[in-house]
């Protein structure tokens, strides 16, 4: 059980977050969404714990740990002068895994540097070394943008499969996407998250640009 309460998220003088509180009790696949600057990447930092916020997010009635998450940025943080094969055997050093850990879910070619990899290969590598480990919670934000329609196809397949035992989160500007797969979607707007179920989700787009 993921319980979030966020009772304020300032930048500044700016309320990017506010009064949200909520429960997740069941594994599934949950969507966020919200226009650009609404907090969504904001509302998964203070999951992560990446940034400051007045509130507290807990899992399974104790406070969250890093270990628990696996975050995937839109821009994914990797070292340009290692491998592919290098970045995935320093992460699993980092998380000090033991055996063969690795899933290579995307075919990504392992002894060329990173920096010569597309913005789309880049972000499977770091997918690859990520899903070395599993974990309770998952956050995608925009996880198919600068994928190709296979590797696109592939991940949503793959998340499919995590969301039968673990909790996922997904933000992407295609609706469409988390309209199929999504146990309910969260939206953003004016710093609140309102919920909605799949029997609402034909409310999304009116709430979204009625203004």
């Amino acid at each position: 059980m993921l319980k979030i309460n966020i009772i304020k998220k300032t930048f500044g003088n700016k309320t990017i977050l506010e009064n949200i509180d909520f429960t997740i009790s069941m594994n599934g696949i949950y969507g966020v969404v919200g226009k650009n600057g609404e907090g969504k990447t904001t509302f998964f930092k203070c999951i992560t714990n990446l940034t400051n916020f007045s509130g507290d997010i807990s899992y399974d009635n104790l406070p969250i740990k890093n270990n628990e998450i696996a975050f995937f940025p839109t821009e994914v943080p990797l070292y340009d002068e290692l491998t592919a094969r290098e970045f995935s055997n320093f992460y699993k050093e980092l998380l000090n895994l033991k055996g063969n850990n690795k899933i290579n879910l995307f075919d990504v070619p392992q002894d060329k540097l990173i920096k010569t990899f597309s913005t789309g290969m880049k972000k499977k590598a770091y997918m690859n070394a990520v899903f070395q480990k599993e974990y309770a919670i998952y956050i995608f934000d925009e996880p198919f943008n600068g994928l190709d329609l296979e590797s696109n196809y592939i991940l949503m397949n793959y998340i499919r499969q995590l969301s039968k035992t673990s909790i996922v989160f997904i933000s992407s500007h295609i609706l469409e996407i988390l309209y199929k797969d999504c146990d309910s979607i969260f939206l953003i707007n004016s710093a609140m998250i309102k919920k909605f179920e799949k029997c609402r989700y034909d409310e999304i787009e009116r709430e979204l640009f009625s203004k």
